[in-house]
């Protein structure tokens, strides 16, 4: 039971990255940015850093639907994740004090994201085509993809001890670590892994003759 919530945990709970995002006019990531102390990649590194919080409706999204963040600046001044323009009552970054980057002089700095929803860990040949992404961009900015990483737990590990109920017999507890990202808590993940866990092992019951043998298995054990 612990292995299969461990498992369920880091890998089967849906969650929000930002999969792409377009620079001002910047065609490949390997460009720099007028203005911009840091290089393109490393801005980009700073970006995937954002943790985005969906509200419980966007869950329920295709996941052909995308997300789009706005960020507009003129500098000098030191750029964050609550600079952010987001689509009301969608989803919200949780770690608003994230660092973007530094405009060192008056540039002007542009910049939009592509949220989407999914599960575990995704590579850029395993996202969304950039056909549904189409950019919004006043400056035709190509879009940078990057991998996502939807899972909402870092990490979860279990332990199973030995202890002895009120009447003194010898009993097994199951202890587990969660570990997330912030945009859900650990409660909350171990009902949802349940709860997949549930659907998976529901239609066994369904079956009449299984059925009928796990009902006297009960009797026996209550009695």
């Amino acid at each position: 039971m612990g292995n299969a919530l461990r498992r369920t945990l880091l890998s089967d709970l849906s969650g929000f990255a930002v999969t792409g995002a377009r620079i001002n006019n910047l065609k490949h990531e390997f460009e720099t940015i007028d203005g911009v102390r840091e290089d393109t990649l490393e801005v980009l590194l700073n970006i995937k850093e954002l943790v985005v919080k969906g509200y419980p409706f966007c869950y329920e999204r295709s996941p052909l639907t995308t997300i789009k963040g706005i960020l507009y600046a003129k500098g000098p001044r030191v750029i964050t994740g609550a600079m952010f323009q987001l689509p009301q009552d969608t989803v919200a970054i949780i770690n608003p004090s994230q660092y973007i980057c530094t405009l060192v002089d008056d540039s002007e700095f542009y910049l939009e994201i592509d949220i989407e929803t999914g599960k575990g860990c995704k590579l850029i040949d395993e996202l969304i085509e950039p056909k549904f992404c189409q950019s919004i961009s006043p400056m035709g900015a190509a879009t940078l993809r990057m991998d996502a990483t939807f899972a909402p737990v870092r990490k979860a590990n279990y332990k199973i001890r030995l202890i002895h109920d009120t009447e003194g017999n010898i009993k097994e507890s199951l202890q587990i670590d969660i570990l997330t990202n912030g945009s859900i808590t650990p409660k909350r993940c171990l009902q949802e892994s349940s709860k997949i866990l549930i659907g998976l092992f529901f239609p066994i019951f369904l079956d009449n003759d299984f059925l009928a043998v796990s009902s006297e298995l009960a009797k026996k054990f209550y009695k």
